[in-house]
């Protein structure tokens, strides 16, 4: 006779709309059922699984409180719906996916975590990556596509030593930050494609064991590309995709711009255009007038933790819908 999940629902205190539960290894027994929405989700008694998919469930946090409840569970997966805030905590987990639940925020608690293998936010709204990701030093595979990322530094990864999968695809990243010594030795996989990114300045260099990169749908400068061509080629990486329809050049299967908005070496002059003059305006005004909370509320001073959290790093600044990094 077959096993079966049997969810049991108080009617006062439930905040989804529908639950998918699944077991494994044994079954893959589905169990659907309609859920009132009606108040306090500690009173909901999770199914006891190896394996739990749970479907439209809205709240605004899913907290540390309701990953206890999940006693056995190893393979949690949030679908659909809306939780706008996840703060991961769980010493048995080791997959755990959160996939179109129009999640903005994204912190871990302050516990080392070497258990978690592979995690997945994916079709969300992270504009940003929390400094407490570091805490996951245990993660295989790292998916953070299709969300609204504009700068990664890629320095929070460095303790993930385990680190082989890195999905940041599908975003709006104009800039990866990295700290010149950055190795993750054990990446094989690397996906930026469909990003706003003219450079890469530590790619190749910091993924020595890289087998496979994605780079297509960006705004390539052609001098990083004719560079990286190269390095892709002696390192024998095999490059995924090819651009079409460029409105300026193509090399191996790369569309690229001859001209560049910014540039990462402080020695190099940038090229002429009405934005740089901005920009040149921009950062000396920066120098003889501070902002400050009563300053113009068009320019915002754009900054990264530096590796200790104690301290703030200008990385660039915003003015109005502008976004330039140093």
């Amino acid at each position: 006779m077959p096993h079966i999940i049997f969810l049991f629902v108080l009617t006062i205190g439930l905040l989804a709309q529908n639950v998918t539960s699944r077991a494994v290894p044994d079954h893959r027994l589905r169990t659907d059922q309609a859920i009132r929405q009606a108040g306090l989700l500690e009173n909901f008694l999770f199914p006891n699984s190896v394996e739990l998919i749970l479907e439209s469930f809205y709240l605004d946090h899913w907290s540390v409180q309701l990953f206890n409840e999940l006693n056995r569970t190893r393979y949690l997966s949030l679908l659909y719906g809306s939780i706008p805030t996840v703060t991961f905590e769980s010493p048995i987990l080791e997959t755990f996916s959160v996939v179109q639940t129009n999640t903005s925020t994204f912190e871990v608690s302050p516990v080392r975590n070497s258990v978690l293998k592979t995690l997945q936010i994916t079709r969300n709204k992270l504009s940003s990556i929390s400094p407490s990701i570091r805490q996951l030093s245990g993660l295989t595979t790292l998916d953070l596509s299709q969300n609204e990322l504009e700068y990664v530094d890629l320095d929070l990864f460095a303790g993930m030593k385990s680190l082989k999968n890195l999905d940041l695809s599908v975003n709006q990243i104009s800039y990866i930050d990295a700290s010149p010594a950055l190795q993750l030795g054990r990446l094989r996989n690397l996906w930026v494609s469909y990003n706003r990114l003219q450079r890469f300045e530590v790619f190749p260099e910091a993924f020595p064991a890289l087998d496979t990169v994605r780079l297509i749908g960006n705004r390539w400068s052609c001098g990083w590309v004719d560079r990286a061509r190269r390095d892709i080629m002696d390192r024998r990486i095999t490059a995924f995709g090819v651009d079409y329809g460029c409105s300026d050049s193509r090399q191996g299967g790369l569309c690229c711009y001859n001209t560049e908005v910014t540039t990462t070496e402080g020695s190099e002059l940038l090229r002429e255009g009405p934005l740089l003059e901005q920009i040149q305006k921009l950062t000396s005004e920066l120098g003889v007038k501070p902002l400050d909370t009563n300053g113009d509320q068009s320019l915002e001073l754009l900054t990264k933790s530096s590796g200790n959290g104690q301290e703030k790093i200008l990385v660039g600044v915003k003015h109005d819908q502008v976004k330039v990094f140093f």
